[in-house]
């Protein structure tokens, strides 16, 4: 995913399964850059490939470099890519902050990523450096409060004993950036025309275990990791619980999307 790979534990196999909402936002993403088929692009947080392979399908005489931070998440792309035979997607395990690729690419992409990195100059400086004059760059990640509901009822069951003692010196480091925020550190580090867009995009799931394991793959991994045994899932269904009792049913992770484009 991104230097929070280097800190916890990434599931590829889960993360692959279970990803979906991410894909269908991606997919549409891919869409919008309206790709000739020879281009060179980054996908910035490539996590286990899925939707790499779905880049790859538009850009075929071209070359992909896969940048992840989770080594779990690489080694699933690379073993995919082995099984199927294709070579002009390029796996590398770096971090989105400091990385160097043996060209400049013609596009970026990224999706579900940007809002783990809170360090804009890092990041957008980095990912400028990468890009050829002229190149684009297309992205969507967690906007201004994203999953606002879930992570006031997440706070809410972080101080119950007993999860208390595990999670209460735990530092949350995702930056979920405003419209204004984004275009301003895009600009500031080389890009030019950079516009941003925030909406809402609220997920279900079709039943509670559902819900736990998505959770405990994607937007709470870091609280569930922490905690030992079995308590790690009694946390997230004590999660899922404090967010229907405060806001009804049915269980929702109220996500907002922050669409970003530029260029150099």
């Amino acid at each position: 995913m991104t230097d929070e790979g280097k800190r916890t534990y990434w599931d590829a196999e889960t993360y692959d399964k279970i990803g979906t909402p991410m894909r269908g936002w991606s997919r549409q993403v891919i869409e919008d850059l309206e790709l000739k088929g020879d281009e060179v692009v980054l996908d910035a947080g490539c996590g286990s490939g899925s939707v790499t392979l779905d880049l790859w399908e538009k850009v075929k005489d071209g070359k992909i470099y896969a940048l992840d931070s989770s080594v779990d998440m690489i080694n699933k792309l690379r073993s995919t890519l082995d099984e199927r035979g294709i070579t002009n997607i390029i796996p590398m395990q770096a971090d989105l902050t400091r990385f160097t690729l043996n060209e400049q690419v013609d596009v970026v992409f990224s999706n579900a990523v940007f809002h783990w990195i809170p360090d804009d100059n890092a990041l957008f400086g980095t990912l400028a450096r990468a890009t050829k004059p002229g190149g684009r760059l297309r992205a969507q990640c967690g906007g201004r409060d994203n999953n606002k509901k879930l992570m006031a009822a997440t706070r809410e069951v972080e101080k119950r004993e007993p999860y208390s003692q595990y999670l209460a010196s735990r530092v949350d480091t995702r930056k979920y950036r405003s419209e204004t925020q984004a275009v301003e550190a895009l600009q500031r580090n080389g890009w030019k025309n950079a516009k941003a867009r925030v909406f809402p995009s609220a997920v279900e799931f079709p039943d509670v275990d559902s819900a736990v394991l998505y959770l405990k793959t994607i937007i709470l991994q870091q609280q569930s990791s922490a905690l030992p045994g079995e308590m790690g899932e009694q946390f997230l269904r004590d999660v899922i619980d404090e967010v229907i009792m405060v806001n009804g049913p049915p269980f929702v992770a109220d996500y907002v999307r922050l669409d970003m484009w530029a260029e150099r």
